[in-house]
């Protein structure tokens, strides 16, 4: 059903992998499916609406966020249409801050019911013989799915019907069961073998189910055994009617997975363990015979959107894959890469492997060690620096997420996060990167939401979804965060400001006035640095020269760089310390190891200055 953020491409011109793989899969074991991607249809169908309409929906869902209020709550308040008419007063206050109006989203509510008695008489002539019907959930789309729900079962309370995927995982799947009762069987794992023996029960109740939430006879909610999915290896080709798309083939966005499942799974602000994903990674030969099947079926599917939480959980298989696919002309729209493994081999491979439309992100967060170690991100800020460093040099288009504050964090951990940013301003300022500042939410199942009290927060007693509805029977709902404060709410709100301030007087910086170039030179190796105008200049000698060049694409072990030059300890800190005074290196938090600061100079930068 229709994704919140229905505008963006990533949503609307994206078919849901799920239900390719299912529409492959199951024909394999002898069952058959029918699949409806009613999402791609929402934006064509809302076409003819009158403009003020238009406006309005996109004013709610685009402006505003999905979180404060969307579509999905014109959905649910369709889907919990009782607890709606109870709760109009809370809906309206909410409404008034942000300039709607309650009559203006009963005009919505009319094309969230219409579209969805639309979708209702396109599935019904698969009624007859339907022995399942599912539903995949995630970025907000749980509500929509509900009311289409509601109407086959109301028409067929017969036949059974499952729930997967993030907008119905972890905790919240209790509450869900218990508080929807035409749903059936909550999914607690991946899809495929789940509803591959989901089928199997259906048919023969003597077989077991697995991997899902269900009721007895007495109606408890009952925890099935679990079983091991597929491995990621051994499933086929995602497949797809795309002749029952709106969108052309040239604009189709096909998602494809280089695996699934984050390598890490322990940061403290991620619900990513409860989705019980394993982690698993494709083999470069099995990504371009994918890609290779979809251009067989047409030189169009030339668009994709990777689709894994961390899409560089083996270094060597981005390496051999861009090989392999390089040549295709492929056009990709997003992935997301944790730090740890990313070096300039790496980077490089990704710029290879196509036409970059729009910016891929790594998981950057913070340039505070002591913020990195309470986020528990498995890396350090001097990585962090060194993969953006190389990402500007490359000339490869990233975007990264800062937090702005965090549960815990301290005045000490804003001033080293601004340092080390003043520190790399000529690198932050580099028109191929995108920052966006964000304050810290609070997701379910996070390791924050589970102990706020050993994270310093006040958390509410239900999630802002839950809390426009009155009485609502799951404080819980979907993905939606929770409200909270900090303990030290004040002085989170000045961080939070202080850090949004210098990402915009980052921003404004001319690179004509703000860079840190090195040029090699028979007289040594000269470094011209300049901020805000202010310009510099630094001759190392050949022993310096050979010291600053070892960290200049990537950060050195210092007790290695001892080993290899001979000299002693002492001596190689007393000139790192030199060239910490002059802004020229940083040091990772524990002084073992060091980057140099300076970029190759290509002439750019001196003659503009």
């Amino acid at each position: 059903m229709p994704y919140a953020r229905f505008i963006s491409r990533w949503f609307a011109n994206v078919p849901n992998i799920n239900l390719g793989i299912m529409q492959s899969f199951l024909p394999e074991r002898g069952k058959s499916v029918k699949t409806f991607h009613f999402h791609l249809g929402f934006l064509p169908y809302i076409e003819s609406l009158a403009p003020h309409i238009k406006d309005n929906l996109f004013t709610l869902t685009e402006q505003y966020g999905v979180e404060y209020m969307g579509l999905d709550y014109i959905f649910a308040s369709l889907v919990f249409e009782d607890r709606y008419l109870k709760s109009k007063e809370r809906f309206k206050e909410r409404l008034d801050s942000l300039g709607l109006s309650l009559s203006i989203f009963e005009e919505l509510r009319e094309v969230g019911r219409s579209f969805v008695d639309s979708c209702f008489v396109k599935l019904s002539p698969y009624l007859e013989k339907a022995g399942l019907i599912g539903f995949s959930c995630s970025h907000y789309q749980l509500s929509g799915s509900l009311l289409l729900c509601s109407k086959i079962k109301s028409a067929r309370p017969d036949i059974p019907a499952v729930f997967g995927g993030k907008d119905c995982s972890g905790t919240f799947a209790n509450d869900f069961m218990r508080a929807v009762e035409f749903v059936d069987f909550t999914g607690t794992g991946e899809c495929e073998i789940t509803v591959d023996s989901l089928l199997d029960h259906i048919n023969n109740k003597r077989e077991p189910v697995y991997n899902v939430l269900y009721r007895d006879g007495k109606g408890k909610i009952i925890k099935s055994p679990e079983l091991p999915n597929i491995p990621i290896k051994e499933l086929p080709f995602p497949e797809y009617d795309y002749d029952e798309f709106h969108i052309s083939k040239s604009d189709i966005i096909l998602p494809i997975e280089f695996g699934r499942g984050c390598p890490w799974k322990r940061c403290s602000f991620c619900p990513d363990e409860s989705y019980n994903i394993l982690c698993q990674v494709k083999s470069p030969e099995q990504i371009s015979s994918e890609i290779d099947h979809y251009q067989s079926i047409s030189a169009d599917l030339c668009n994709y959107f990777i689709l894994d939480s961390d899409a560089l959980k083996n270094r060597e298989s981005i390496i051999k894959t861009a090989l392999n696919i390089g040549e295709k002309n492929l056009n990709f729209i997003y992935a997301e890469f944790r730090a740890e493994k990313m070096d300039r081999e790496v980077l490089e491979a990704l710029k290879n492997m196509g036409n970059w439309v729009t910016h891929f992100q790594i998981g950057i967060e913070t340039f505070s060690e002591g913020m990195l170690r309470l986020m528990n991100k498995g890396v350090g800020a001097l990585k962090n620096v060194e993969v953006l460093k190389a990402a500007a040099e490359l000339r490869i288009s990233v975007q990264f997420n800062l937090f702005t504050c965090f549960p815990g964090m301290t005045r000490d951990d804003l001033k080293e996060n601004i340092r080390v940013m003043d520190l790399i301003s000529h690198i932050l300022l580099m028109d191929n990167f995108s920052i966006f500042p964000g304050e810290f939410y609070l997701p379910p199942d996070s390791p924050v939401f589970l102990d706020t009290g050993k994270f310093g927060l006040i958390k509410s007693g239900e999630s802002i979804f839950s809390s426009v509805f009155d009485s609502f029977a799951m404080p819980s709902y979907s993905n939606y965060p929770y409200p909270y404060q900090f303990l030290n709410d004040d002085d989170q709100y000045g961080f939070s400001m202080a850090l949004r301030a210098k990402v915009e007087e980052i921003k404004s910086m001319r690179p004509a006035d703000n860079f840190m170039v090195y040029t090699d030179s028979p007289e040594g190796l000269r470094i011209e640095a300049c901020r805000d105008g202010a310009a510099t200049s630094h001759l190392l000698d050949s022993s310096k020269k050979a010291i600053y060049l070892s960290a200049v694409e990537k950060a050195r072990d210092i007790e290695k760089l001892c080993e290899d030059s001979g000299l002693q300890p002492g001596d190689i800190y007393s000139l790192l310390d030199d060239f910490e005074s002059k802004g020229l290196i940083l040091y990772s938090y524990d002084r073992k190891s060091f980057l140099s600061l300076a970029m190759k100079n290509h002439g750019s930068n001196i003659s503009a200055a």
